[in-house]
């Protein structure tokens, strides 16, 4: 730490820049003989019920916080705070809002092939902030049977239990804006002879990575529940405990980006029907009205995935679909979730 106090405040700077501001490279699909190498897909039977058939995730390592250096001394720590500082300011400037930009947000890429297949990278997670949370009636001084056990037929025993020192603890990292890069690729027609799967892939995938990443944490290709589907988010079973999820989301931007070389893309029609096997590429606006639709199908809950992924409304403030960086639509979520409940509590009390 001598030698690099030594340095020049610009050098430092510097430093601090690359280290906040790191990103693995956008992934190429490249000869599909190499994708098994680069990606893994999920192998559960059920996938295609859940929505997450088709779906890889990079093998590469998980991006790291610059966490370890902010909190190493006091110096460094105000000095990064200064960089941080820079960073939001200049990026807000430069993009003429009043928000902080997008540079400090996290951001994971999506490669959506055919409308069929889905390959999700974590490229970057510069910042998050972690607290300390309780598990919902569970108790860190007994085992998981008799937990329910107690639960279930000596509920006051078990609340005295559940509470204060006893109760179990854990923690959540909450991102305060992630950006998920939906980019474009294939043809309409190569998509039903494929998996001749409906055209609403592509927001159930992005639903089940979403879902993977809050309950798994960010290390998406080595998840436990790789070989399995993913557990329900309602239950009616009374021993069931909500665990609480291990990644929050401030504001999600899901942002479509069409092909670079866009002007020599065959676009199919914007309104075009989803069963409709026609040459050419999905439209971008198609895909955002489907991420937009998306979510008021899980509001509603009237079908499996649905319900599967209602913990995204908690666990996600708000939604802004784009179109290559314009904005489309915004749903809120957690907060409109939240209100709704206040109010409930309101009117019940």
């Amino acid at each position: 730490m001598v030698m690099f106090f030594a340095l020049p405040r610009e050098l430092r700077d510097m430093i601090y820049t690359e280290v906040i501001l790191y990103s693995h490279p956008r992934p190429l699909l490249g000869h599909p003989q190499w994708r098994t190498f680069r990606f893994r897909r999920v192998e559960y039977a059920q996938s295609s019920v859940t929505g997450e058939f088709g779906c890889a995730y990079s093998l590469e390592c998980t991006p790291t916080t610059c966490a370890n250096l902010l909190c190493c001394n006091r110096q460094v720590n105000r000095e990064m705070l200064e960089v941080m500082r820079l960073i939001k300011k200049t990026d807000s400037s430069s993009d003429g809002s009043n928000d902080e930009g997008d540079a400090l947000a996290a951001r994971i890429d999506v490669i959506a092939e055919d409308e069929s297949f889905h390959y999700f990278t974590f490229l970057s997670v510069p910042l998050v902030k972690t607290t300390p949370v309780v598990y919902d009636g569970k108790s860190r001084i007994l085992p998981a049977f008799i937990n329910d056990w107690m639960s279930t037929y000596l509920a006051w025993p078990h609340r005295w239990l559940c509470s204060g020192t006893l109760a179990a603890k854990t923690s959540t990292s909450r991102i305060e804006k992630l950006i998920i890069d939906i980019r474009l690729a294939g043809d309409r027609t190569r998509k039903w002879t494929r998996n001749n799967n409906q055209s609403d892939r592509t927001s159930w995938a992005v639903c089940a990575a979403l879902k993977r990443l809050m309950e798994n944490g960010p290390d998406l290709s080595s998840s436990s529940t790789f070989y399995t589907p993913p557990p329900s988010s309602l239950s009616t079973a009374p021993t069931t405990m909500r665990t609480p999820p291990r990644i929050t989301i401030g504001h999600l931007v899901l942002n479509v980006v069409p092909p670079p070389s866009s002007s020599a893309v065959k676009f199919l029609p914007r309104h075009a029907q989803p069963n409709e096997v026609r040459e050419g590429m999905v439209h971008p606006q198609s895909v955002a009205s489907e991420l937009l639709d998306v979510w008021a199908k899980i509001w509603r809950g009237t079908e499996y995935k649905g319900v599967l992924y209602q913990s995204l409304l908690e666990g996600v403030d708000g939604v802004e679909v784009c179109v290559d960086g314009a904005s489309v639509g915004i749903r809120p979520l957690g907060k409109e979730l939240r209100r709704g409940r206040r109010g409930r509590d309101v009117r019940g009390g």
